[in-house]
């Protein structure tokens, strides 16, 4: 029998924004060992630029009343997130209940950005995530989840939605479902459709309806390609009070996007941001131990976010030479940590954004040149591994190497450790099909002259070796 967990969240308006929110858990099912935590809490993550929100009132209580605890750090299911557990100092006995207040982040001095899943409030709402709202129960075990939100300290008119669901929702998951979750609350302004919508608290400088109508039919064509016809897709955006904006984070089916509150917005930036994010609806691999699969579940978004459109038809060759130019130039030939083993970033890419961009360029380029040398050899294509897999049954990187051994055989798999090791990558002579110009360079990286390597439009006459 699943574990029933029933959420209540009640939101509090006050001065054109949401002060906090109030919690309300309980659980008639539930059942704790001796010595295992009874909920839990997820803090300190991504090198520490994510915390739990400041809590006030916390109370657990059973059928005999108040629990008293103690709270130690527990194994987490996430090397980058941290994981605290709430230990009983006697036995539950019946419906466990806790309540809480969380209170909006105030951000520190100096703050640019960060993943986007912290508790954040700005004009017209709130938005956040479920690991950095929720206290949860410590368990893996399929949860049957109630929630509900009690609006009634809201203004008319508000809306309250989810990545899974707007209003009220029933749905069976496990907490790292409900944690990777992302949720908006408040006056909330909308451009959508029947699949997919864009969710904004504050007016932007920027039109959204715009980008929002050249996303939807890519959407549509992105669900088919990849056997998901009932896909439904919520983009959430956070006005960031300061000045470098535009990043991004993902969860299931949605992700959350920050614009700057001084303006300087670049659309088609913007759109790439959100076709990359769109698209991580799908390929996936295992990343718990943060780096085994950062190199595919961002290389291989990039590479379906970029080619999808540009061979449905929706993006020209010139809008895609840039594209391959920022995420394969920019991104890794001209970065400084192109040779940095991929286990090797985690350690410093929350300081350093150069390293946290690496696997992306990197897997991009990687998996273009296996699609490459699959389809020149009559092998099939990488789509044939990709869609086996996702959310809901990640690849291993072991699934990788067996599918490597049994198409390209063990040189392929030797190559994939090298890449994963740092060795520099040079494009396949067939990469993209031979749509595009590959063009060698030479530039100056860390002090020295290396090997580089640029994109062209194969109408344009005249090679320019640093065009980037």
């Amino acid at each position: 029998m699943n574990l029933e967990l029933n959420i209540m969240i009640r939101p509090h308006w006050e001065n054109d924004t949401i002060s906090f929110i109030d919690y309300e858990l309980n659980s008639p099912n539930i059942t704790i060992s001796s010595g295992e935590p009874m909920i839990c809490r997820f803090d300190d993550a991504f090198g520490g630029l994510c915390p739990f929100p400041v809590m006030e009132y916390l109370k657990i209580e059973d059928e005999k009343g108040v629990l008293r605890y103690e709270e130690n750090e527990i194994p987490s299911f996430n090397s980058g997130i941290k994981c605290f557990g709430y230990f009983p100092e006697r036995a539950v006995e019946g419906t466990l209940r806790w309540c809480y207040r969380a209170l909006p982040r105030v951000l520190p001095e100096g703050y640019r950005s960060s993943p986007y899943y912290d508790f954040r409030a700005e004009p017209g709402g709130l938005n956040g995530s479920g690991f950095f709202s929720f206290l949860l129960p410590a368990t893996e075990k399929e949860m049957n989840v109630s929630l509900s939100w009690d609006m009634s300290c809201m203004p008319a008119g508000s809306r309250a939605i989810f990545s899974f669901g707007e209003g009220n929702i029933k749905k069976t998951m496990n907490v790292i479902d409900l944690g990777i979750s992302l949720f908006t609350v408040g006056m909330i302004r909308a451009v959508e459709n029947d699949s997919l919508g864009i969710y904004y608290l504050s007016e932007p400088e920027f039109q959204v309806g715009p980008i929002a109508e050249k996303l939807f039919p890519i959407f549509q064509y992105e669900k088919e390609y990849f056997n998901d016809p009932n896909a439904s897709f919520k983009i959430f955006l956070r006005r960031d009070p300061f000045v470098i904006s535009n990043g991004g984070s993902a969860c299931r089916y949605a992700f959350i996007s920050g614009y700057s509150a001084f303006g300087g917005f670049d659309p088609d930036k913007w759109f790439n941001t959100l076709l990359h994010e769109m698209t991580h609806t799908w390929p996936y691999m295992d990343d718990n131990n943060v780096g085994e699969g950062t190199w595919f579940t961002e290389g291989a978004t990039e590479y379906y976010c970029t080619w999808l459109p540009y061979i449905g038809g929706f993006l020209d060759d010139d809008f895609t030479v840039k594209c391959l130019n920022e995420k394969i130039g920019k991104r890794y030939y001209q970065n400084p940590f192109r040779e940095m083993p991929n286990m090797e970033i985690p350690k410093i890419q929350w300081k350093e954004r150069h390293a946290q961009e690496c696997p992306y360029g990197r897997g991009f380029l990687y998996l273009a040149n296996t699609e490459a040398q699959l389809r020149r050899t009559g092998k099939g294509s990488i789509d044939d591994m990709i869609k086996q897999f996702g959310w809901d049954r990640p690849m291993h990187p072991e699934d990788w190497r067996e599918f490597l051994r049994e198409r390209l055989g063990q040189d392929a798999v030797v190559q994939f450790d090298e890449m994963t090791e740092g060795k520099l990558l040079e494009p396949d002579p067939d990469i993209f099909e031979n749509r595009f110009r590959v063009v060698k360079d030479e530039i100056e990286l860390n002090g020295q002259k290396v090997l580089s390597y640029h994109f062209e439009t194969k109408n344009k006459k005249e090679n320019h070796s640093n065009d980037k």
